[in-house]
């Protein structure tokens, strides 16, 4: 056995440990939307659409269908999510490992597989646990496309990418930038690049269209014009709002009253967002205890610092401007909308952070290392 294979066995078993211990502990968890899904997959089962927000999860749905007609319950959804999250797993470990080495793989695999925060929400019939597990398959597949340049690698990521989609809509956000990260990766004249640059303009014109009808539910409920309007920067949380000019827009629904309350005012209106972010990443909350608030400070700050170290060291390579990339996709879903009271959200960007963490602690501690795996041309 390789010294990887064993890394990989290694990192498989010390999540499946972790989150059968978590599971043994809380058990089988629900949170606010779980009828939501639970519904839909007996809707499925029975022939019947589905209605209001759940077009907006249907891959998750047709999980929570499966694991129905099979007659393995909740217990069995969970399982496969844990399932799920090992191979993802795997995956920021071949992320840190490609942009420091192996020692980087290790640290940011043990991270992501201790850190508590984020595999809670593999004990949950939520939809977040599966859109983590295929976000983070699906940002290492896409990098390995870019420099492979091979079709079926292109086709792999695709799958992964469409299907996270159909999980939890903010993944709809990465496939447009995924498309252009490959197009840069793999044109190299500008001319090349302006034809694809006019056929994906085109392209995401099509792609809304045929899109916006399937999320209409979920913009509404979410509402994003009443949010913006209040200043609104926690879902359900009344605190920490920003104070935001009287609107005088007429009402066009809830995408259209946003787009033009944020053009009548620009300036409050990007303040919000960036307060939004800021809630987001700093993942206190005035609600929580002190000690709990505490914790994520002594987690965070430290997290934080290693990723910076690692972007320092190693520049914005072909992998650490993916990276970016995609975190800033699922921020800007934060910053249009509103950070989640039980920051849920930082989990679908966290795994990704860690192997930013797994790189800057190992060119910490073996500065040599440091771009050994790197692509030629990144």
């Amino acid at each position: 056995m390789s010294a990887r294979q064993g890394d990989l066995i290694a990192i498989v078993v010390l999540f499946v440990a972790v989150n059968a211990a978590l599971l043994a502990y809380h058990g089988v968890r629900e949170g606010g939307d779980s009828p939501l899904y639970v519904d839909g997959g007996a809707r499925l089962l029975d022939g019947r659409p589905l209605v209001d927000r759940q077009p907006s999860y249907v891959g998750y749905i047709y999980v929570v269908a499966a694991t129905q007609a099979l007659q393995i319950g909740a217990l069995g959804l969970v399982m496969f999510q844990i399932v799920a999250g090992a191979i993802a797993a795997i995956a920021v470990y071949a992320i840190a490992a490609s942009m420091a080495g192996a020692t980087a793989g290790r640290i940011a695999a043990v991270l992501f597989s201790i850190d508590a925060d984020t595999n809670r929400w593999n004990q949950f019939i939520l939809a977040d646990s599966l859109y983590v597990s295929l976000f983070v398959i699906a940002v290492w597949l896409v990098y390995r496309a870019a420099i492979q340049r091979s079709a079926n690698a292109v086709i792999g990521s695709a799958v992964v990418l469409f299907v996270a989609a159909l999980v939890r809509p903010e993944g709809w956000f990465l496939l447009p930038a995924a498309v252009c990260y490959l197009v840069a990766m793999r044109t190299r004249s500008t001319a090349q690049r302006l034809y694809w640059g006019i056929a994906l303009c085109i392209a995401a014109g099509v792609f809304v269209a045929v899109l916006a009808p399937a999320l209409g539910g979920n913009v509404n409920a979410v509402g994003p014009a009443d949010m913006l309007m209040r200043g609104q920067t926690i879902w359900d949380f009344d605190g920490w709002r920003v104070t935001m000019p009287p609107s005088g827009v007429v009402a066009d629904g809830q995408a259209g009253t946003a787009v033009a309350y944020a053009l009548q005012h620009p300036f409050s209106t990007a303040w919000l967002m960036i307060a939004r972010v800021m809630v987001h990443f700093a993942h206190v909350r005035p609600f929580y205890s002190t000690p709990h608030n505490l914790a994520i400070v002594v987690w965070l700050i430290p997290v934080y610092v290693a990723a910076v170290v690692a972007i320092r060291n190693l520049g914005f390579t072909a992998l650490v401007s993916w990276l970016a990339i995609a975190i800033a996709t699922q921020t800007l879903v934060v910053a249009l909308t509103h950070a989640e009271w039980d920051g849920r959200y930082l989990a679908h960007v966290m795994p990704l952070i860690d192997t930013l963490v797994g790189a800057g602690v190992a060119l910490t501690i073996a500065p040599r290392q440091s771009g050994a795996l790197q692509p030629a041309h990144g």
